[in-house]
Order: structure tokens, then C-alpha cells, then sequence
């Protein structure tokens, strides 16, 4: 019985580890301080470091107020960087001390728009606004920006409604007193931070205080439209125009993808001529939002309209707007519309008809038809366009596959020819 238990041991550990029952070889592979194993350990064991010493910065600031940091000479990631700031603005720790320590030994991030921002926020935490001061005013100097990271200490969640104002007009009336890189980026962060967080109406209240720009209400349009309140957004745009402030191409487009993305195509066509009465001129991103949409629901004569005005417009439709119809032909299972729109394109000498032949031929492939992809790169490579080499490589993997030899020996010689 023993017997039996200590070789059902052996077959268990064989199958988690064969390397285990038999002796290593000093020559051999996995003994080599290069091969995966080793660099996978020494990856694991950095981590394991950067962990260690995270938490022991943490203890040392808060036991001595970052007093003895001098003494410790070393580089910490970005990461670690703002998991120590976190986790002393949670335990309401002043990380000025930290913040001198990363000055002297990871110059390359004192400057981060991520590091300061968070070493602003961590002032906040303990209501040190004169320190916070302090800083605001040396970033002005060395031209650094504010991000949404500064402001998480606000009290816009869990408070009253007062409250909220309280500490929001505390913080704009500070940026404006510091004013330059600093309150512009300040208050562009501060918005962004109350959109992301759902609370409009204090963003609006930030806009009404300090002053009314495009930037400010885009990111109160964009927000909502990602929300999918189309009428909210579309009711910010009526309250610029009221205030003297006229919205931008970008604004539009964004409610415009929001009425596409809910099937509204009607609207969003009447949004596009509603551009165009009110002076606001659609570009490249307007049009090919349109034809996105409409290709999705095989409209093609929407398609078909709007690249004519998109052309007529004297933008240059991008790379996408192309692959957007193509693949609207293919989903739509007018295959020779799609071939046919591609070869049109080579004719006019367009420098997308080599992509646009290439995609062409993944839709093929991906729909089953190898035998269609493989024609297509045969004819693109006649007229001496290089396809792109993934789509290639598995169009010819597939090919062997269906045991197709001959054709794929074909292409092979073809593509070679390309090849310097």
C-alpha cells in the first residue's frame, strides 16, 4: 500500500512538474540565468521589491513626516509614485516631504502632470490651501498643468448641496488667484472631474463663475452625449449661442455620433443641416460619422450623399471613411459593389486602394471565402501593390489547409517579389 502511494505521489508531482523528478543539467536550458523562467522570476521579484519598498516609504512618512526620506536613494515607478500619494491623502499625511524626495531622486516625474496634480489633491485632504498655494505658484513659474487627479478631495459625493458650492467656489477662487497654466488647466480639470463624477449641475456652476469658454461647455457636451442625453447636450449648445458663446464643429460631431450610436439617423441628418444654417461648417469626422452609421444599416444612399458632400466640402476623407464603405458593400452582400468601388480606386491612383484591397480580402477570408481573399491578392500583387503581410500570411495558412498548394505556392512567389 505504501508502495502504491509513494508512486501515485511521483505520477502527480511528474504531471505539475516533470522538471521535478529528474536532476537538472548544468548545460542545459533551463540552468542558462537567460532563459523565460529566470526572467520571468527576476520580473516577479521586481515587483516584489517595488512592493516592499512602496510600503516602507509609506511607513517612514508617516512615522518621522518624510524627515529621514533623504537617506533612502532609489527610483520608484509612476505607479508607485501615486499609489504613495493615495495612501497618504487617505490617512491625511502631508506628502511634501515625499514630493522633495521625488524631486531629488526621480527628476524625470517631478514634473508629471499625474504627480503634481496628486500632491495638490493630498493639500486639499488636510485643508493646507496655503501650502497648496504655495505649490499652485511654482507650477504657474515652471508652466506645469493641472489633470482631474487634484480635485478627488472635494466633497461633491457625500455632502450637501451648500457644501459642495463651498469647497468648489474655495478651489476656483484660489485658481484664479494663482491664474496662468495653472487656472486655465485647473479649471478645465475641475470640470472634467465633476462631469466624470455626475455632478453637472456644479460644473455648470464652475462655468458661471469663472467664465464662459468653448472648451468649458465641450466637456459638459461630450460627457453627456456619453451618457446618451442627447437633449441635454443639445440644450448646452442653445445656452451658448444665448450667452454669446457659439459652439464648435467638435461639439456637434459629438451629439451627432451620440444620434447614430441610438439609431437616430433622421436627427442626426437634420443636426448636419442644422450645422450649416447656423455657420458652423462640418469636417471630415462629421461626414464620416454619417457614413459609419449609415453603412452599418445599409443606407448606401446616405453613404453615396453624404461622401459627395464631404467631397464637395473640399475636406479629405480619411482612411476610415474608405473602410467604412467597402465594409458597408461587404455586410450589405453586394460583394461586386465592394470589389468594384476598390477597383475604382486604384484606377484613380488613390493611395488608400492599397489598404482598401487588402480589407477587402479579409472579408473574404474571415467570411469563409479563401479562395475569393486569395484572387484578390493575386490581382492587387499583378498590379504590383504589396498587401499587407498578416492578411497575406494567413490567407496562405489557410490555403494549405484546404490543401490549396498550388495557389498558395502562387502568392508566395508573388509576395517575394516585394521583398528587398
Amino acid at each position: 500500500m505504501m508502495m502504491r502511494l509513494k508512486i501515485s505521489t511521483k505520477v502527480i508531482r511528474f504531471f505539475i512538474n516533470p522538471i521535478s523528478l529528474k536532476p537538472l543539467n548544468p548545460n542545459s536550458s533551463i540552468c542558462n540565468t537567460n532563459h523565460s523562467f529566470f526572467t520571468h522570476r527576476r520580473y516577479f521579484s521586481v515587483i516584489s521589491n517595488q512592493t516592499q519598498l512602496v510600503s516602507q516609504l509609506i511607513d517612514v512618512i508617516k512615522t518621522t513626516n518624510g524627515s529621514n526620506l533623504n537617506s533612502i536613494n532609489t527610483k520608484l515607478s509612476k505607479p508607485s509614485i501615486c499609489e504613495i500619494f493615495r495612501v497618504l491623502s487617505c490617512e491625511k499625511v502631508l506628502a511634501l516631504h515625499f514630493f522633495h524626495w521625488i524631486r531629488d531622486n526621480n527628476p524625470d516625474l517631478y514634473r508629471n502632470s499625474d504627480v503634481c496634480s496628486l500632491m495638490i489633491d493630498n493639500c486639499g485632504w488636510l485643508n493646507d490651501y496655503d501650502t497648496m498655494k504655495h505649490l499652485l505658484t511654482r507650477f504657474k513659474h515652471e508652466q506645469i498643468c493641472l489633470n482631474d487627479k487634484a480635485f478627488g478631495f472635494l466633497p461633491v459625493l457625500d455632502s450637501s448641496r451648500a457644501q459642495a458650492l463651498e469647497s468648489v467656489s474655495l478651489v476656483v477662487r484660489v485658481l484664479g488667484e494663482i491664474g496662468g497654466s495653472v487656472g486655465s488647466t485647473g479649471v478645465y480639470a475641475l470640470i472634467s472631474m465633476l462631469c466624470a463624477t455626475d455632478c453637472f449641475e456644479l460644473a455648470n456652476y464652475v462655468i458661471e463663475i469663472t467664465e464662459k469658454r468653448v472648451s468649458y461647455y465641450a466637456v459638459l457636451v461630450r460627457e453627456n452625449c456619453r451618457r446618451r442625453r442627447t437633449e441635454e447636450a443639445y440644450g448646452l449648445i442653445k445656452k451658448m449661442r444665448a450667452v454669446g458663446c457659439e459652439p464648435d464643429t467638435k461639439m456637434y460631431n459629438y451629439i451627432l455620433g451620440c444620434l447614430c450610436k441610438m439609431d437616430k439617423i433622421s436627427e442626426a441628418l437634420s443636426l448636419v443641416e442644422e450645422m450649416k444654417e447656423t455657420g458652423v461648417d462640418p469636417d471630415e469626422i462629421t461626414f464620416e460619422i454619417l457614413i459609419s452609421h449609415a453603412c452599418r444599416l445599409g443606407r448606401m444612399d446616405v453613404v453615396s450623399e453624404s461622401f459627395d458632400r464631404l467631397i464637395d466640402s473640399g475636406h479629405v476623407p480619411r482612411l476610415l471613411t474608405y473602410a467604412a464603405i467597402v465594409k458597408g458593400y461587404f455586410n450589405a452582400g453586394r460583394y461586386e459593389d465592394a470589389y468594384a468601388y476598390v477597383c475604382d480606386m486604384e484606377a484613380k491612383r488613390m493611395p488608400q486602394a492599397n489598404k482598401m484591397f487588402s480589407l477587402l480580402a479579409r472579408l473574404h477570408r474571415t467570411n469563409g471565402n479563401v479562395d475569393g481573399a486569395a484572387k484578390i491578392l493575386d490581382e492587387m500583387m499583378e498590379k504590383g501593390l504589396k498587401p499587407d503581410y498578416s492578411n497575406y500570411a494567413r490567407t496562405v495558412y489557410s490555403l494549405r489547409l484546404f490543401r490549396s498548394y498550388d495557389v498558395a505556392h502562387n502568392l508566395q512567389k508573388k509576395f517575394s517579389k516585394f521583398r528587398v
